[in-house]
């Protein structure tokens, strides 16, 4: 179990003390974060006590995991925290666009930005290929939903516009767009902020802002004009007003019209003309309007490699950097480099960070447990008992709709837009009702699959005491002794619940959704 003060935070040091001294986890719970951080699964059994015979095979076995099936996916699930387009909040519907599933739709919809970062990472492509791409990636769903050229089979592939768009990568995709809508006085504004927060870690919104508070903020002339001679709007809108000229390609006059949002429309690149008056530029630079130009202009400035690394770090450590970690970022940043700016260069340098493999929770900035994300947790469910706990076609820890994605600790993407980084009560309770459903689909199909060592329906297996170690492994990351205090308990649970009704098979059940509802299941 978990220590109380573990989940809720320690005291920062005395000023005077010394720095407690940083070590690695121990082998079973490193090589555990390990394995769901890169691929989305609890490693084996094999994998783990070759980790624990020889802790140095961690480094080889993240290889592996590098390049295991399960890294597009992982990559995907890590940068929708970015995008926050896997939302259920798109303008239009399946019927809209004569298809017939909302939920296929919205789940195309909210990774085709994400599954470009996915398919870069896993075809070593370097990183500046996110917004130079000529192609976006579409599963059949959205391949049927705006006419794409793909080729014919099911999952995600590289396709294209039929309508010419630019060659600018995620940038050129309407998934994004139709997330991050514009109106008429925004002018794209919101679309060049989204950009410069995904891309380049430069989030207008989160900076300070004082203005005259005699400005009528209801009368459109009156706002333009502090736009153009309020020291603090023209602040921000001095860079982010030509980046937003760049995106009229996707204005749409008639807001109820998905053919209309489905298009992309060169004639209408020059509208900055008749709603803001500024040209397209970047950042000081004067630019042609080019979707393409804005592209090519990212992947060209530092700050867009930077933010790669500044994201990865936080995504994978659950934490911002700090100006402490400004060393570490610089190291993976030029690990980045040297890796020919491939995502797998740069996982590699974060995972192999002190702070990242550090298990002890007194020194300030490591990361001694991490909680799930709904969608790694139903990753790992599935790949410890096969249960994959859905309705009507809907992944329950992957929608708000008729699901518990927000109750499970998850970002929505609009209501609530960053993870849970703590336990909190709901996720208890959802922890719990998965635990029993997985269960009971465990043990309504082949418990044999995780139960290796024992018969279930055994009602004196001799090999309990050994199965135990084994489920502490795989579901919990421990590396408990036989003889121990923690197996002795889950052999007293058996027992006590095959004297309540005679039944081995009820026993070993009850004892497995105990493991589950342990702590330690969600976090790692």
């Amino acid at each position: 179990m978990i220590p109380l003060t573990l989940l809720l935070g320690c005291p920062a040091p005395a000023p005077d003390a010394a720095p407690p001294t940083r070590t690695e986890m121990a082998p079973a719970r490193l090589l555990r974060r390990l394995s769901l951080d890169l691929r989305g699964r609890p490693p084996t059994l094999d994998e783990l006590h070759r980790g624990l015979d020889d802790p140095s095979v961690a480094d080889e076995l993240v290889e592996d995991w590098l390049h295991d099936p399960g890294f597009g996916d992982r990559v995907a699930a890590l940068w929708s925290e970015i995008t926050l387009t896997r939302t259920e909040d798109f303008p239009f519907s399946a019927f809209d666009l004569h298809l017939p599933d909302d939920v296929a739709l919205d789940r195309a919809l909210g990774d085709e930005a994400p599954r470009l970062w996915a398919h870069v990472a896993e075809e070593d492509l370097p990183y500046t290929e996110i917004v130079t791409a000529d192609y976006t990636m579409a599963d059949e769903t959205l391949a049927a939903a705006f006419g794409l050229d793909r080729d014919r089979g099911p999952g995600w592939q590289p396709a294209r516009y039929p309508d010419g768009r630019p060659a600018a990568g995620v940038l050129a995709g309407n998934g994004l767009w139709w997330r991050y809508g514009s109106t008429s006085s925004n002018a794209n504004r919101k679309r060049a902020n989204q950009t410069s927060r995904m891309l380049l870690c430069n989030d207008y919104l989160v900076r300070p802002i004082s203005f005259d508070r005699n400005v009528d903020l209801l009368d459109e002339g009156a706002v333009d004009d502090a736009l153009r001679s309020d020291p603090t709007c023209v602040s921000c809108h001095v860079t982010l007003d030509p980046l937003a000229s760049y995106f009229f390609g996707f204005w749409a006059y008639s807001e109820d019209s998905a053919i209309e949002a489905s298009v992309y429309h060169p004639d209408r690149e020059r509208l900055w003309t008749d709603y803001t008056g500024v040209a397209p530029g970047y950042y000081g630079a004067t630019g042609t309007g080019s979707l393409a130009e804005l592209g090519r202009r990212i992947a060209s400035d530092e700050r867009f490699v930077g933010c790669a690394v500044e994201q990865a770090y936080t995504l994978l450590l659950r934490r911002p950097p700090t100006l402490a970690d400004a060393d570490r970022l610089t190291a993976h940043r030029e690990d980045f480099l040297q890796g020919g700016l491939t995502i797998r260069a740069l996982l590699r340098s974060v995972v192999a960070d002190p702070d990242y493999r550090a298990g002890n929770s007194e020194v300030p900035g490591t990361v001694p447990v991490k909680l799930m994300t709904p969608d790694l947790l139903a990753d790992q469910v599935e790949a410890l008992t096969g249960f994959r706990w859905t309705f009507d076609g809907r992944d329950l820890l992957g929608t708000d709709a008729i699901g518990v994605r927000t109750l499970a600790g998850g970002a929505d993407g609009t209501a609530v837009t960053s993870a849970a980084t703590a336990p909190n009560a709901t996720l208890v309770v959802v922890q719990q009702r998965l635990a029993e459903a997985a269960v009971a689909w465990l043990f309504s199909q082949d418990p044999g699959a995780l139960l290796t060592r024992v018969d279930v329906d055994d009602a004196e297996p001799a090999d309990a005491a050994a199965q135990f170690v084994d489920l502490h492994l795989l579901l919990l990351g421990q590396d408990v002794p036989a003889d121990g205090e923690a197996v002795a308990a889950d052999l007293a649970l058996w027992q006590e619940l095959l004297a309540a009704d005679g039944d081995p098979r009820a026993a070993w059940a009850g004892t497995v959704y105990a493991l589950m509802r342990d702590p330690d299941f969600v976090l790692y």
